[in-house]
């Protein structure tokens, strides 16, 4: 036993040693400049600035199939052929849009609705939601102190977490998200469930937000609320069959790419 166990601790080790001189080997052989002239700095650049440029890009919006032509012309200059596109419906939340309005003269101010919790989409009774408009910042809640916030609209800086379901606890009947000059992706993540819970949560411009901040202060602004969004798009998707026009390249490139 002893010995047997000897050999098969030899043997492992050979092992290790071979694959180790085999990854040494592949990394030895890697070009990095050769790597760096097939994707440069300049082009990276430009297909992030086209991508970034082009808002939403959603499944069902206009920009998710603006991102899908741009990659099929992307892939039709690098010699790929048979680049075929496929109808399909698929449920995904479309913004059908809607409004917010201060009591008064002022004008209506564009609301954007966030993602559903699950099933619930930030969708409005027909007639719209009649509130209180009510300032609450990150939504802590030391600054939700001595506010009623039973059926009222709450106005809460984006960047406060998941602190809007302390408006939930406390009875608001929808969350207004101001634009803030930065945030991290985190933040967007934090903005919905994956349970239905019936409180709708919406996204204004910076001035907006403003706007709204300034009147939420005076203490006695009443707010109408109207806003759909629905749940099916027909969309495509690219199917693409890479058979390059070089007979050396198809033998290189036997696969399928799904987009």
């Amino acid at each position: 036993m002893p010995r047997n166990r000897t050999f098969i601790c030899q043997t492992l080790y050979g092992i290790a040693a071979l694959l180790a001189l085999g990854v040494q080997s592949a990394f030895a052989s890697v070009n990095y400049d050769d790597l760096r002239a097939l994707a440069p700095e300049s082009r990276l650049r430009e297909t992030i600035g086209f991508l970034a440029g082009l808002d939403s890009r959603v499944t069902g919006y206009p920009g998710a199939e603006q991102a899908t032509r741009y990659v099929q012309r992307q892939f039709t200059e690098i010699g790929l052929d048979d680049i075929t596109l496929h109808k399909y419906d698929v449920s995904v939340p479309v913004e059908k849009g809607g409004f917010l309005q201060v009591e008064g003269d002022s004008p209506p101010i564009d609301l954007h609705g966030l993602w559903p919790n699950l099933v619930r989409t930030p969708t409005l009774p027909d007639g719209g939601l009649d509130g209180h408009l009510l300032y609450g910042g990150t939504g802590e809640y030391e600054e939700l102190d001595g506010l009623d916030l039973k059926g009222a609209v709450v106005l809460l800086d984006f960047n406060s977490g998941d602190n809007w379901l302390n408006c939930a606890y406390l009875g608001a009947a929808a969350v207004v998200f101001s634009e803030p000059d930065s945030t991290v992706y985190l933040e967007g993540e934090r903005k919905f469930l994956t349970m239905p819970l019936d409180l709708p949560r919406f996204w204004v411009t910076k001035a907006a937000g403003d706007q709204l901040r300034a009147a939420a202060r005076t203490g006695v602004s009443q707010v109408h609320l109207e806003y759909r969004m629905g749940a099916t798009a027909r969309v495509e998707c690219a199917r693409v069959h890479p058979r390059l026009r070089s007979a050396a390249a198809k033998r290189r490139h036997r696969h399928r790419v799904v987009l």
